[in-house]
């Protein structure tokens, strides 16, 4: 079965919210539960008491109205929980085992909040996910940053522009189509940026972006099968703003 990618539409907001989760309390019972695991390796506490975190933060979310279109809230925190013990050298639980263990050991904690059915991603699907992840967090650090801290912002910008340049590439093909889809998601949503302007990097001039290994956008070369020029076209185009990105250049890709 194709892994669902489509959750990632609401990046921004899982980022902002697991980011704000992660500062919160969590009931002392519920975290002590945490240090009662079959192995209680300092790693799958800590992972357990951000998981149960996230839940309940997003808990409360659903509890006031306040919730994500087509319960898109599930398959991020399964993505989460695939993620975090995929950071670890190897792990000794996977999402359904660890999710299980867990459950077992403080079911209330899920009958109180709410339960998933977890599954394990594919190491291909969850490598393909760690990349939107990562855009959506440096999109998150963008939208969130000091607008005065322009350095700081174009070091972030040049990040995402290389990050998505790199791997739209591998969408000539149908074989990451679900992949595919949610990084031109991604494009879309951050040429929202190009109507705010929420850095003045005016000192960033055409020179500059050439020095550092760009070349016109009209030097990239043409005569290319239409997926593949489809693909350039969506690698231009998320350098929507010239306030933020690099809008007429893009790196030579082919």
């Amino acid at each position: 079965m194709a892994e669902d990618y489509t959750f990632f539409k609401d990046g921004y907001y899982f980022i902002r919210d697991e980011k704000y989760a992660l500062t919160t309390n969590l009931y002392s019972y519920y975290a002590e539960n945490c240090n009662k695991l079959q192995d209680k390796e300092h790693d799958y506490t800590n992972i357990c008491i951000k998981f149960k975190k996230i839940i309940q933060f997003l808990k409360g979310k659903l509890s006031t109205g306040i919730f994500y279109r087509d319960n898109t809230h599930i398959p991020f925190v399964n993505f989460w929980l695939n993620y975090q013990l995929g950071q670890l050298s190897n792990s000794k639980f996977t999402a359904d085992k660890f999710y299980k263990m867990i459950e077992e050991q403080d079911s209330v904690f899920f009958t109180h909040n709410f339960k998933i059915t977890p599954h394990n991603i594919s190491k291909n699907d969850l490598e393909d996910m760690k990349i939107l992840y990562k855009l959506y967090n440096v999109y998150y650090d963008i939208m969130t940053m000091d607008r005065v801290i322009t350095d700081g912002c174009t070091t972030k910008a040049k990040t995402c522009y290389t990050l998505y340049n790199n791997h739209i590439q591998t969408c000539a093909t149908e074989v990451k189509k679900n992949f595919c889809e949610a990084l031109i998601k991604f494009k879309d949503v951050y040429n929202t940026l190009k109507s705010e302007q929420k850095f003045t990097d005016s000192q960033q001039t055409q020179e500059q972006v050439a020095s550092e290994g760009s070349e016109p956008i009209s030097s990239v070369p043409t005569e290319l099968p239409p997926e593949k020029n489809k693909m350039i076209g969506f690698a231009g185009s998320i350098l929507g703003s010239s306030t933020v990105l690099f809008s007429i250049y893009l790196v030579k890709i082919f």
